[in-house]
C-alpha cells in the first residue's frame, strides 16, 4: 500500500513539475507590453527618414503621425482599468499593422517633398517636433492621472520636456532652424519619449485619488 501512495505521489510531482512551463508562459495580467512600445518607435522612425529623405510630404507627415497618436490613445484608455487584456493586445497589434502600412504606401507614392541642405529659408517653425511635445506632455498627463507616475518621476519628466522647449527655443533665436538642429531637437525628444515609457511601466506608483461615491 505504501508503494502505491508513493508511487502516486511521484507521479502527481511529475505531472505538475511538467505543467510548470506552461503556467510560467501565460502572460501575466498587466499594462506593460514591451512589444507594442518598440513597434511605435520604430514607426515613429520610419516617419522620421520618411521626412528627412522627402519621401514623405508634411501633409502625409502629418496624418501618419494623428494615426500615431490614435495608436497611442487608445493603448491609453485600454490600461486605465489596470491590465491590457490578449484582446486588446490584438487589436493594438491590427492597428499597428494597418499604420506600417500606411508608412510604406506614403512613402513609396508619386508624392515627395523637397529637401535641401538645411532647413527652409527664413523658416524657424517645426509643427512636428511641436506636436511631438504635446503628445508627450500628454502622456506625463496621463500617467499622473493613472498612478503610473510618482510626484517625483513626473517632476523630472517634465523637466525634461522645459530643456527641450529651452532648446528650441535657444536654436530659432535666429530666425532659422536648419536641419541638424531640427535633428537634434528630434534625438532629445527620442530620449525623453523613452524616459516616459520607462518611468510609467517601472515599480513605482503613486496613490490615485478616488472621486466621491453617491
Amino acid at each position: 500500500m505504501q508503494s502505491l501512495f508513493r508511487l502516486a505521489f511521484i507521479v502527481s510531482v511529475g505531472i505538475f513539475a511538467a505543467a510548470a512551463p506552461v503556467f510560467a508562459q501565460t502572460p501575466a495580467s498587466g499594462t506593460t507590453d514591451p512589444g507594442i512600445q518598440k513597434r511605435m518607435e520604430n514607426q515613429d522612425q520610419r516617419i522620421d527618414q520618411g521626412v528627412q529623405s522627402g519621401a514623405l510630404t508634411p501633409r502625409e507627415t502629418g496624418k501618419l503621425e494623428a494615426d500615431q497618436a490614435k495608436i497611442q490613445q487608445t493603448e491609453e484608455r485600454m490600461k486605465s482599468d489596470g491590465k491590457l487584456t490578449p484582446k486588446e493586445r490584438q487589436r493594438l497589434s491590427q492597428m499597428q499593422d494597418r499604420e506600417s502600412r500606411d508608412i510604406y504606401n506614403q512613402k513609396h507614392d508619386a508624392q515627395t517633398a523637397n529637401v535641401g541642405a538645411g532647413a527652409p529659408s527664413g523658416k524657424a517653425n517645426d509643427p512636428r517636433a511641436q506636436k511631438r511635445m504635446q503628445n508627450q506632455d500628454r502622456r506625463i498627463d496621463q500617467g499622473v492621472k493613472s498612478g503610473e507616475l510618482t510626484p517625483k518621476e513626473a517632476g523630472r519628466l517634465e523637466a525634461d520636456q522645459a530643456r527641450v522647449q529651452q532648446a528650441e527655443k535657444r536654436m530659432r533665436s535666429d530666425g532659422n532652424l536648419t536641419g541638424q538642429e531640427r535633428q537634434k531637437l528630434n534625438t532629445m525628444q527620442d530620449r525623453s519619449s523613452d524616459r516616459i515609457y520607462q518611468q510609467k511601466h517601472d515599480r513605482q506608483r503613486a496613490p490615485v485619488k478616488q472621486g466621491p461615491k453617491n
